[in-house]
């Protein structure tokens, strides 16, 4: 049974690493401070869910995922084709609540251990960051009128 959460906590770390490849890529794009030190708060945040998922891989005697699979790709894809730091804020934002969708969906699906780290860890740490994209999207929009 431990192997199964081994899969499903790498699941959730190969995700996490992808958003923080995310936000690195977006990094390159911001030229305000405000902006800057959001997208910083935000992939520090990310951080410290891959720092999570990853103990919980070792004590479970697994491998810890190294990379964004497939994601980490699109990421790089999606990034590398917006052109200015208001695109690459809204990229994110939407990135933020399509996990935040999907850590709410997992916890019908995953046993109890993964559910209970979902539930008080990724996703009120999912919320937060969701919260500060979408708030700071929109102070760029009424910058921007």
């Amino acid at each position: 049974m431990a192997g199964l959460y081994i899969e499903d906590f790498n699941t959730l770390l190969t995700g996490e690493i992808s958003a923080v490849e995310t936000y690195n890529l977006a990094l390159e794009k911001a030229t305000h401070s405000e902006v800057r030190q959001t997208l910083i708060q935000c992939r520090d945040s990310h951080e410290a869910r891959v720092v999570r998922l990853t103990t919980n891989v070792v004590q479970l005697g697994g491998e810890p995922a190294r990379g964004g699979g497939i994601w980490g790709g699109f990421a790089k894809f999606v990034q590398g084709s917006v052109d200015n730091e208001r695109d690459a804020i809204a990229v994110l934002e939407e990135a933020e609540a399509e996990r935040l969708v999907q850590y709410e969906a997992q916890t019908e699906l995953v046993p109890l251990p993964v559910y209970n780290v979902i539930k008080e860890d990724l996703l009120p740490a999912q919320h937060e960051t969701h919260l500060y994209l979408s708030s700071l999207l929109k102070s760029l929009d009424t910058v921007a009128k």
